[in-house]
């Protein structure tokens, strides 16, 4: 049975997970419609990476490989590790093997020769891949995210090895999710309820197998440390280019914490929890917080730095305004009615988002633990501020190259 010992973070306390309604058919992702975890990666191949891995080194079965978080995670695993991605549409560039798999099939859609196999070479199973926006129906998530996470348990459980399980630290904000949800005008297709349940029900499917398992927790993944960049732009940096574009208003509440993590060091992490299941799978703990915790910038640090970052760049942003959804509806919003279309979709967003933010306290982190040899740093204020200024100039950059692109009609 899934056994539980204690989480990898400075606070000793137990894994619990919320308890939530399971949809009667039965991880901050991106606010409107997304891929899963298989969207396609633009990185070159590092040189010093190609080929494939020694045969004695462990195999990894990875889902997600050629997403946002997956890519990030491949590419830290496959120094030590022989990557093998059940991939779904897209391959991913830093596998050295793929096997086509479907989350959403019995069985991962694979014959039993070929899930034999794939057992047979496992020494540790991580899955990434997944359905990840705001606007899915429940039956859309359980398919993926709570079927899927079930099978992949089934797979490492089969395999005799640990699993280690992407869910999502807003989990936690599960209550204030529901409470900030109801506020939401019905015009606003945004309901992270959904998606949180499918987060809640799959780390209960972990819990339930059989399987060895760590349950990792991230909370909103931003672009890489120092360069900002991501294969693909995240509900993060929707935020930012709503800023940049003039909208100095943004609906919700200053005083909350959007907690960001760098992609790369997420990948660090898994990459240090995925050796220590292979090495010592009794040191494997049962959940692990990829979260800025207390460093975590508030709403209005936000607004402040990206109108900072780009006032360095030589573009004069207002001042940042709030509106609250949670202390007055977003209908409340000044001249609501009148609002174009464009920016109350924009704001209703924003407003969705907000739901899952919580009212401030921080998250728990175990970045920084000594008991995790490899497992990144713990990040001060001003380093998640400065990670949060490379997101801004690269979306800067990104719309630059954009803008110059529709002007050469390239």
């Amino acid at each position: 049975m899934s056994r539980l010992s204690e989480p990898l973070c400075p606070v000793r306390m137990p894994v619990t997970v919320p308890a939530v309604p399971v949809p009667a058919s039965a991880a901050l992702p991106s606010p409107s419609p997304a891929p899963d975890h298989d969207a396609q990666p633009e990185p070159t191949e590092d040189p010093e990476m190609s080929g494939r891995m020694s045969e004695e080194a462990p195999v990894v079965l990875l889902t997600g490989a050629s997403g946002v978080v997956g890519e990030a995670i491949a590419r830290a695993l496959r120094p030590a590790f022989h990557v093998v991605s059940l991939r779904g549409r897209r391959p991913s560039v830093h596998a050295h093997d793929e096997v086509r798999a479907d989350l959403a099939a019995p069985r991962l859609g694979l014959d039993s020769r070929v899930w034999a196999d794939l057992a047979a070479r496992a020494d540790v199973v991580v899955h990434a891949g997944g359905r990840a926006c705001f606007d899915g129906s429940s039956d859309s998530f359980q398919c993926v995210n709570v079927s899927g996470t079930r099978r992949m348990a089934e797979l490492a459980h089969d395999a005799g090895v640990p699993l280690i399980h992407i869910s999502s630290a807003f989990v936690e904000h599960m209550d204030e999710a529901r409470v900030a949800g109801a506020l939401l005008p019905d015009e606003c297709a945004a309901r992270p309820v959904a998606y949180l349940e499918s987060k809640i029900a799959a780390e209960r499917a972990v819990s339930a197998s059989d399987a060895l398992a760590c349950v990792v927790r991230p909370s909103v993944v931003m672009g890489d440390t120092g360069t900002g960049w991501t294969p693909e732009q995240q509900c993060v940096h929707g935020h930012i280019r709503m800023l940049l574009a003039g909208v100095h208003t943004s609906a919700v509440g200053p005083h909350q914490r959007l907690d960001m993590i760098p992609r790369d060091t997420l990948g660090q992490a898994v990459a240090a929890l995925a050796a220590v299941a292979v090495r010592d799978p009794a040191r494997l703990p049962a959940l692990y917080w990829a979260c800025a915790g207390p460093a975590a910038p508030t709403c209005e640090e936000f607004a402040y730095q990206v109108r900072d970052t780009a006032g360095a760049a030589g573009l004069r942003l207002a001042v940042p305004e709030f509106h609250d959804p949670v202390k007055a509806p977003l209908r409340d919003y000044p001249g609501w009615d009148a609002l174009p279309q464009d920016l109350r979709t924009v704001l209703g967003l924003q407003a969705a988002g907000s739901t899952t933010l919580g009212v401030g306290a921080s998250f728990p982190t175990s970045y920084g633990s000594r008991a995790l040899a490899g497992g990144p740093a713990a990040l001060t204020p001003a380093q998640a501020l400065e990670n949060l200024a490379a997101d801004v100039r690269f979306v800067l950059t990104d719309r630059g190259r954009s803008t110059a692109a529709a002007r050469t009609g390239r």
